[in-house]
């Protein structure tokens, strides 16, 4: 949700963004409404602003750092209830920003660090913001939000590494591996992925950077992932101030299809994602949702 604020914040940032040098600003979104569903992992905002600090002709190496402003929100599948013994999956809001950056050697291989601060609960706006979009834009009323997770201050790190294999001309192979410890969510995970078309062979979530020309390319994955900790699924791991926990799959996959379209000054991007489940209770065996996202480049 917040799709609106979110166009807003970014139309704001497109107008003072010629202060700047090579760069851009990035408007992402996560949703399920597409395909007319609203819950688990109900919507994800991102609005971002990046740079290429450093150029290195003689290495070809290229250095980018990112800020970026997220908001994730999850929701269980009777999104009006108001008794616990109904839900599926809690309620849960989390706001954060996050400082990243990120190298990348001969368009080969590269990889991401960064550094997050974020809180959960009533400050993390997401029952105000969801319940906004639903009573004004989707004419429904406000959803329970009964028995939501807490107000937590969050923080965390995390990291990337990819690198291609090139398959021909415009096809290539490309793998990585991330991990994230977190007080919000602590995982790791292996990502395989094909990428088809004139993107210079990157991977679609390393910085729009890196397709800095006119292009266009299609993407195969899929991701494995190990999660050590959940705190939208299971709490706290300091304190028992949560209201409804459930327990978790530590092991999920996630099947992902994309496609991307670019030149000197555009990025355009469209993702669909379908994700096993996040805990045994949930009442279907995936979740679908799509990623459409735009860059304006500096």
């Amino acid at each position: 949700m917040g799709v609106v604020k979110g166009i807003f914040a970014f139309c704001c940032l497109l107008s003072i963004a010629p202060l700047f040098g090579q760069s851009h600003f990035s408007l992402s979104v996560d949703n399920d409404l597409y395909f007319a569903t609203d819950y688990y992992y109900s919507s994800g905002i991102f609005i971002s602003y990046g740079k290429q600090i450093k150029k290195d002709s003689s290495s070809a190496e290229r250095l980018f750092s990112k800020v970026e402003l997220g908001q994730l929100i999850y929701t269980p599948k009777k999104r009006y209830a108001t008794e616990i013994e109904a839900l599926d999956y809690p309620f849960s809001g989390y706001l954060f920003v996050r400082y990243q950056k990120e190298k990348v050697q001969l368009d080969r291989q590269g990889y991401q660090y960064a550094a997050e601060l974020g809180i959960s609960g009533a400050a993390s706006l997401a029952e105000p913001m969801q319940n906004l979009y639903h009573e004004w834009v989707l004419q429904l009323r406000p959803l329970s939000w009964t028995a939501a997770m807490p107000q937590e201050l969050h923080w965390g790190i995390r990291g990337a590494y990819f690198r291609t294999f090139s398959l021909g001309k415009n096809l290539a192979f490309v793998p990585d591996l991330s991990a994230a410890l977190s007080t919000h969510q602590t995982k790791g995970a292996a990502r395989l992925g094909l990428i088809l078309g004139t993107t210079a062979k990157m991977p679609f979530h390393f910085s729009p950077l890196l397709r800095y020309q006119k292009g266009w390319g299609v993407y195969l994955g899929w991701k494995q992932q190990y999660l050590l900790h959940d705190f939208p699924l299971e709490g706290s791991v300091f304190n028992d101030n949560s209201l409804f926990t459930l327990v978790p799959n530590r092991a999920r996959n996630l099947w992902e299809l994309g496609a991307v379209w670019h030149n000197q000054d555009w990025k355009l991007q469209g993702t669909f994602f379908s994700a096993s489940k996040d805990t045994p209770l949930q009442r279907h065996p995936r979740h679908r949702y799509l990623n459409i996202s735009i860059s304006k480049f500096f």
